[in-house]
C-alpha cells in the first residue's frame, strides 16, 4: 500500500475453495458470492475467474451498475450485437452461437459484480444461459440484496451454488495488515483496525490509507503503530452513507437513538422505537443484540454505522435525543448503578442540570467500570475537592500522570478527612515516582504529609510506601508496609489496585516464585479491574512466577490469553507489558527471533509515558536477547538508551531491582562480546550486595557458573536456591555442579528435564555441553548421540545456536555409503541383502555398519530408523 505493498489476498481459502469445487461440479451452473459491502466478495470473484483461466475456460467479467440498471443489455453492451431491428429471442440466439464458437469445446465462465444492479433483460439473457447448460455464471451480490430480480431468476436454478463470504477473524485481519504495510505491526494498533473495520476488508484499507495519509501510522524503530487516540474513522463515513442514506425517517431516528446509546438495555430502546422499525434495522444488520451476562443490549452492526451517524447528528437534535433517552431511561423499572451513570452522563450531555452526589456516583462507577474518559467527565462538572479527587484518579488510571498531578495536590489539600487527604497524597506519591519518574518529589511528598497529617491518617500513606520502597531498593521496608496494609488496605480502589501485585512481585525477587504463583491460584491475589496499567502489570507477575517456578507451558499459555486481554482494553502500557511477558517466556522456550519480535512490540509502546520501571526492564531484556542473536551493536544501543532514559527522567543512578537487571544484561553483552573478564567481575561482585534480591542473585550465579564453571560457584548457587522454592532454580544449581564437574551424563539428564519443561533454550546449550564433555571422555557413540538430540533441538529452537558454547567442529557425519547401507538396514534388510544389492562382501557391509552405530550413538539397529530422521532434520 501507499509505497510499501500491495493489498492481499488473504482469509478466503474456504470460499475460494467451495467456489471452485461448485464450478467443477458437472452439473454446477454457477455460484452466488454474497456478503455485506466491502466484505470483499470482489476480490474472491478475481481470483475465482482467474483460476478458471488457469483451466482452460474462457471468462467473461462484467461490472453492474445502477446507472445502467434501466439500459437493456446496457451492461452486457460491448459482448452483444448491435442490429437495432433484432428481436430478444434473436439476441438470445446470436449470443448463444457466438459463445459456442468463441469456446470452441471450451467452457464459458461468467463474472457479475454486483449482480442486483443487473438490468432485466441482461438478467433474463444470463438465466437462458444458465439454464441451457452454455454458460457458469460466478456472480457478487450483497445480502439484503438477495430478492432483486436478476438474483431471484439465478437463484430459480437449483444448480447454482450460494457461498456466503463472511469478514474476516481477527487473524485474518491482523495477516492482511502486516502483508500490506510490508512489516511488523504492534498488537495494540492491529486490535484497533480489528475494531474500526469488523474484518470488513474495504474499511480496513481506507483506515490504513487513512493512517498513512495523514501521518497517523508511523513506522517506530521498525515496527507499525498508530499511537493516535483516533483511527480517523471520519474519513470512512463517504464507504458507508450508501447505506444510511437509503434509510426512511423512522429508521433514521431509530438508528441514532440506538448509536447515542449503545450498548444501549433492550428495554429502553423498545420504549424508544417502534417495533417493527426496530425489526427492519435488525434484519439489514444495521442494529443487533448481544447478550451481555444476564443483560440484553442493543448496539449498531457495526461500529463505524455509530461514529457516522453520531457526526452527522446536528448539536439541536442530539440534545433532545439524550434528553429522550435519560428521561426514558429514569422510568425503567429496576435500574442500578449503571443506570443511573448513563442517566447523568446524557443529562450532562443534554446540558441538563445534575446533583453533584449523582456525579460523582455516576463517575465513580464509571471509574470502577474502567470508563476513566467517562469518569473524568463526569468529575470535571463538580467544583469541589471531591471533583479534584474523581478527575485525578481518572487521569492517573489513562496514564496521564502530568495532568493528574495538580488535581492530587488539590485533594491532597482540600479534601476534609484526613485519611482520603492521605490516600490522595499516597497516589500523588505513586505518581510522581511511576508517572513523573520524580523520585525525590514522590519522597517528599510521603514526608510532608507525615508531618502535617494526624497520626492516625498515616495508614493511608503505606500504599505509596510500599510501591516506592519495592522498585528502589529498600525491599525489606516495603515489607513491613504490605504486612501493615493487610490490616488496614486502602479504601481508594486505585491505590489498592496498585498494591495488588506488591507481594507476589517482592515474593517473586525473593526466591518464592512457587508461592507468589500459588497466590494466584489460589485466588488470594485477584487481577484487579480499575487500572488497566496495573491490570496488566499484575498479569505479567502471573506470569512471571510461574515462568520463574518451571511452569513454561503454562506461563506461555497465560501470556498470550492476558496479551488478548490487553489488546481489547486498549491500553498501550497493558499491551506493552503483555508483549514483554510474551517474549520472556518465547525466550526461555528457546525461540529467540520470536522473543524478539515480543520485545520489539513492547519497546515500540513503551513510550515515554510508561509507568517506571515498565520501560528499564523491557529495554533491558531487548539488549539481553538481541547479544544472545549476536547482534551486539544493538544491543549496546538499547542497553545505552536505558541508561539515557534514566537519568533525562531526573535520577541520574539507577537503583534497586532496575539496576541489578541492567548489570545482569551488561554483563551478558560483555561476555558476548568476547571481555569475558569484564562480565565476570561484575557477576562476582553483584551477588555480594547488601539487600540483593534472591532471585537477581540466583541469576547472577547461574550465569557465572555457565561463563566460568566452578565447585564454589555451584555451591553458592545450590545454597541459594536451596532457600527458594523453585525447580527451576534448582535445576540451575545441579547444571552449575554439572559443568563444574564436566559430567557428561549428569549434563545429558540435566538436559532431558529442561527439554521436558519446555526450557529449550537452555536444554540445548547443557546437551551441547554434554557432547563436548562426552568427547573429552572418549565415549564417541554417547556424544554423537547427543550430537543429533542437540541438532534436533536446534531446529525447534528456529536455528538458534547458544552462544556459550561454540558449534562443535569435526563431528563424524555419516558417509553417503554408509547412509546408503543404514538407509536399507532401516528398511528390514539383512546384511546378506544389502551386500548383494550393492555388490559388496558381508563383512564390508558390517563394518560400514559399526562405524554408523558409534556416529549415531546406537548399540545396533534399533532405533536406526529414528535415528536417520533425527539426522535428516538437523
Amino acid at each position: 500500500m501507499d509505497g510499501n505493498g500491495g493489498w492481499p489476498f488473504v482469509g478466503r481459502a474456504r470460499e475460494r475453495e467451495q467456489t471452485v469445487a461448485a464450478l467443477d461440479t458437472a452439473s454446477g451452473s454457477g455460484v452466488l458470492l454474497t456478503g455485506d459491502p466491502g466484505v470483499g466478495k470482489s476480490s474472491l470473484l478475481d481470483e475465482v475467474l482467474d483460476h478458471a483461466l488457469r483451466r482452460q475456460r474462457v471468462v467473461l467479467r462484467v461490472t453492474a451498475t445502477p446507472g445502467w440498471r434501466d439500459v437493456p443489455f446496457g451492461v452486457l453492451a460491448s459482448r452483444l450485437p448491435q442490429p437495432s431491428d433484432a428481436n430478444v429471442a434473436d439476441v438470445f440466439r446470436d449470443v448463444e452461437r457466438r459463445l459456442r464458437d468463441v469456446a470452441a469445446g471450451r467452457g464459458v465462465v461468467i463474472g457479475v459484480d454486483d449482480l442486483n444492479w443487473l438490468d432485466d433483460a441482461s438478467g433474463a439473457l444470463l438465466e437462458r444461459l444458465v439454464v441451457g447448460g452454455t454458460v457458469q455464471v460466478v456472480a457478487t451480490v450483497r445480502t439484503d440484496a438477495l430478492d432483486a430480480a436478476p438474483v431471484a431468476a439465478l437463484r430459480r436454478s437449483r444448480s447454482v451454488d450460494r457461498v456466503h463470504v463472511p469478514p474476516l477473524d481477527p487473524d485474518e485481519t491482523a495477516l492482511v495488515v502486516r502483508e500490506a504495510l510490508g512489516g511488523p505491526v504492534d498488537g495494540l494498533t492491529l486490535g484497533a483496525l480489528w475494531r474500526i473495520s469488523q474484518g470488513n476488508p474495504l474499511f480496513l484499507r481506507e483506515a490504513l490509507r487513512c493512517g498513512l495519509r495523514e501521518g497517523g501510522l508511523v513506522r517506530r524503530d521498525g515496527m507499525w503503530t498508530w499511537p493516535a487516540e483516533s483511527l480517523c474513522p471520519t474519513h470512512l463515513a463517504e464507504l458507508i452513507e450508501q447505506t444510511l442514506g437509503t434509510l426512511d425517517p423512522d429508521e433514521a431516528e431509530a438508528l441514532q437513538y440506538v448509536a447515542h446509546a449503545e450498548p444501549a438495555p433492550l428495554a429502553l430502546i423498545e420504549r424508544m422505537v417502534p417495533p417493527r422499525t426496530a425489526e427492519q434495522l435488525e434484519e439489514r444488520g444495521l442494529i443487533r443484540l448481544v447478550q451481555h451476562g444476564a443483560d440484553v443490549l442493543v448496539q449498531t452492526g457495526h461500529p463505524l454505522y455509530a461514529e457516522v451517524v453520531r457526526n452527522r447528528t446536528g448539536a439541536l437534535r442530539a440534545r433532545r435525543l439524550r434528553r429522550n433517552l435519560a428521561e426514558a431511561l429514569a422510568a425503567v423499572d429496576g435500574g442500578g448503578e449503571g443506570d443511573l451513570a448513563r442517566v447523568v452522563a446524557w443529562r450532562c450531555e443534554a446540558d441538563l442540570p445534575v446533583a453533584a452526589d449523582d456525579l460523582l456516583t455516576a463517575s465513580e462507577y464509571a471509574l470502577r467500570r474502567h470508563d476513566s474518559v467517562l469518569a473524568e467527565r463526569l468529575g470535571r462538572r463538580v467544583d469541589s475537592a471531591r471533583g479534584d479527587w474523581q478527575v485525578a484518579r481518572a487521569l492517573v488510571a489513562q496514564g496521564r500522570s502530568d495532568d493528574a498531578d495538580a488535581h492530587l495536590a488539590r485533594a491532597a489539600a482540600d479534601l476534609t478527612d484526613p485519611r482520603d487527604r492521605a490516600e490522595a497524597a499516597a497516589l500523588r506519591a505513586l505518581n510522581l515516582f511511576w508517572g513523573g519518574r520524580r523520585p525525590d518529589q514522590a519522597r517528599e511528598v510521603i514526608d510532608a504529609s507525615h508531618r502535617d497529617l494526624p497520626a492516625e491518617a498515616h495508614p493511608g500513606l503505606l500504599a505509596a510506601q510500599a510501591g516506592i520502597g519495592a522498585f528502589s531498593g529498600a525491599s525489606g521496608g516495603a515489607r513491613e508496609s504490605l504486612a501493615r496494609l493487610a490490616v488496614d488496605p486502602p479504601r481508594d480502589p486505585l491505590l489498592a489496585t496498585a498494591v495488588t501485585a506488591l507481594h507476589p512481585y517482592l515474593l517473586l525477587f525473593d526466591g518464592q516464585p512457587g508461592r507468589a504463583a500459588r497466590m494466584f491460584d489460589s485466588g488470594e491475589v485477584e487481577i484487579p479491574d480499575t487500572w488497566a496499567t496495573m491490570r496488566a502489570a499484575t498479569q505479567a507477575c502471573h506470569v512471571q512466577s510461574l515462568l520463574m517456578s518451571g511452569r513454561l507451558p503454562e506461563a506461555e499459555q497465560l501470556a498470550e490469553r492476558y496479551y488478548r486481554d490487553a489488546v481489547e482494553r486498549g491500553a498501550a502500557d497493558a499491551v506493552g507489558l503483555l508483549a514483554f511477558a510474551r517474549g520472556k517466556c518465547a525466550y526461555h522456550a528457546g525461540q529467540m527471533h520470536r522473543s524478539m519480535r515480543w520485545l520489539h512490540e513492547a519497546r515500540t509502546l513503551a513510550g515515554d509515558r510508561t509507568l517506571f520501571p515498565v520501560r528499564a526492564y523491557v529495554l533491558s531484556a531487548n539488549a539481553y536477547v538481541a547479544a544472545q542473536l549476536g547482534e551486539l551493536a544493538e544491543s549496546r544501543r538499547l542497553l545505552q538508551q536505558l541508561l539515557d532514559d534514566h537519568a533525562g527522567a531526573g535520577d541520574g543512578q539507577l537503583r534497586g531491582l532496575v539496576a541489578a537487571d541492567a548489570e545482569l544484561t551488561a554483563a551478558w553483552l560483555a561476555a558476548a562480546d568476547g571481555q569475558l573478564a569484564t562480565a565476570v567481575g561484575t557477576l562476582r561482585e553483584l551477588p555480594g550486595r547488601a539487600d540483593q534480591a534472591t532471585t537477581i542473585t540466583v541469576e547472577c550465579l547461574h550465569l557465572l557458573s555457565r561463563l566460568e564453571p566452578t565447585t564454589g560457584t555451584a555451591e553458592r548457587l545450590a545454597q541459594v536456591a536451596a532457600g527458594c522454592d523453585s525447580p527451576l532454580f534448582t535445576l540451575w544449581a545441579d547444571y552449575a555442579h554439572a559443568l563444574a564437574a564436566d559430567d557428561p551424563s549428569a549434563l545429558e539428564r540435566i538436559g532431558t528435564e529442561l527439554e521436558a519443561s519446555g526450557y529449550l533454550a537452555l536444554a540445548l546449550e547443557a546437551m551441547v555441553a554434554g557432547e563436548a564433555a562426552y568427547g573429552r571422555r572418549g565415549d564417541h557413540r554417547r556424544a554423537n548421540l547427543l550430537a543429533r538430540r542437540a541438532d534436533l533441538l536446534h531446529k525447534r529452537c528456529g536455528g538458534y545456536w547458544p552462544p556459550l558454547r561454540p558449534r562443535p567442529v569435526g563431528r563424524d557425519d555419516l558417509t553417503p555409503r554408509e547412509r546408503q547401507i543404514c538407509e536399507l538396514a532401516a528398511t528390514g534388510h539383512d546384511n546378506a541383502a544389502i551386500a548383494a544389492e550393492l555388490v559388496l562382501s558381508v563383512r564390508t557391509v558390517e563394518n560400514h555398519l559399526q562405524r554408523a552405530y558409534v556416529k549415531l550413538g546406537l548399540r545396533g539397529r534399533a532405533g536406526l530408523a529414528q535415528a536417520l530422521g533425527l539426522q535428516r532434520a538437523g
